[in-house]
């Protein structure tokens, strides 16, 4: 398993790591950002190990972040790849109409101001530049598939929470797991807030246009501490050798996070309102991920039954119930 590290334009994010298998056929696992950085990154990368863009022959993406899956559609015209994507990322990959309407609906029920979400959006169409569109043409991942090699085999793991359709690829052989931006070394993902197509079942049970995303993820921490994982080969930072410690280290964060919510919402507010008095300093996309955050952990105090909430001309208002 051969790493690549792709410049990103975002500091806090740092570089974005790719992996490729050299054996046949030849895998590129996630493809970095659409940047001329990133590209001549790519290009050096493999020139390193043998190999040219039009020596791949399958490309497998964890998620469609921009930093993940921004040159897939390029790397696939220039070699003639399959490019493969678990279908509940195609939200993101293709911006279906389901999908930005969710999006609205779910900030506005946060209690963003319209200010606010213009400049969200403003921000939205700027990082578009950064992924070249699918446009369709990609294959749908099932959780479990077996992609196999001339010597070995990557199995498909679901790992919801961060992205919706996130996948990890497991060498059951060697225990190695390309895991995306799940387990990161000293990072917590954020759960990023999902909107879902009607009748998606993974839908809050109180808003079942969005997906509970925390829930998601801890259900997925769960999952992966269990498996025979030797390294966790991660989407940023570095190789991760003691994946149960993380995966523990994450579930604490959160319930602590929990608890303290639960705290600030005996007196009631709305999303935006907790957001803004954790993190009052954040500023453009920083805020989305902001108010993913605490609306992943007040979606789940709810369904817990640990918290009310009630519509309200401002967004909806949650409240703790003892």
């Amino acid at each position: 398993m051969i790493q690549i590290s792709l410049p990103t334009p975002w500091v806090a994010v740092g570089p974005v790591h790719v992996y490729v298998i050299k054996e046949d056929p030849v895998t590129l696992i996630d493809t970095g950002v659409n940047t001329p950085e990133s590209r001549e990154a790519l290009v050096d990368g493999l020139k390193q190990h043998g190999l040219g863009v039009k020596d791949i022959r399958r490309v497998l993406l964890t998620h469609a972040h921009v930093d993940h899956m921004g040159q897939a559609a390029w790397v696939r015209d220039q070699s003639g790849a399959e490019v493969w994507l678990h279908p509940d990322e195609v939200g993101k990959a293709e911006a279906p109409d389901w999908w930005l309407e969710g999006r609205d609906l779910a900030l506005t029920q946060a209690g963003v101001p319209l200010p606010v979400m213009q400049g969200m959006e403003e921000h939205w169409q700027r990082t578009k530049r950064l992924a070249i569109p699918l446009n369709g043409g990609w294959l749908p991942i099932a959780p479990g598939q077996r992609f196999a090699f001339a010597d070995r085999v990557l199995e498909a793991v679901h790992l919801p929470g961060h992205a919706l359709g996130h996948t990890g690829f497991l060498d059951p052989a060697s225990g190695l797991l390309v895991g995306g931006d799940h387990l990161l070394q000293g990072v917590t993902p954020n759960p990023i807030m999902e909107p879902l197509p009607p009748g998606h079942p993974a839908g809050a049970p109180h808003a079942p246009g969005r997906a509970l995303t925390l829930g998601l993820f801890l259900a997925a921490l769960e999952s992966v501490a269990g498996m025979p994982v030797t390294q966790v080969l991660p989407g940023h930072g570095t190789i991760i050798p003691e994946h149960g410690k993380v995966a523990e280290n994450y579930r604490f964060r959160h319930e602590r996070r929990l608890g303290r919510m639960w705290d600030r919402l005996r007196a009631s507010a709305t999303v935006y309102a907790v957001t803004r008095e954790i993190y009052p300093h954040v500023e453009e996309f920083n805020i989305f991920l902001a108010i993913s955050e605490v609306l992943a952990h007040l979606d789940l105090l709810a369904d817990r039954g640990k918290a009310e909430i009630e519509p309200s001309p401002n967004g909806w208002v949650y409240r703790s119930r003892d």
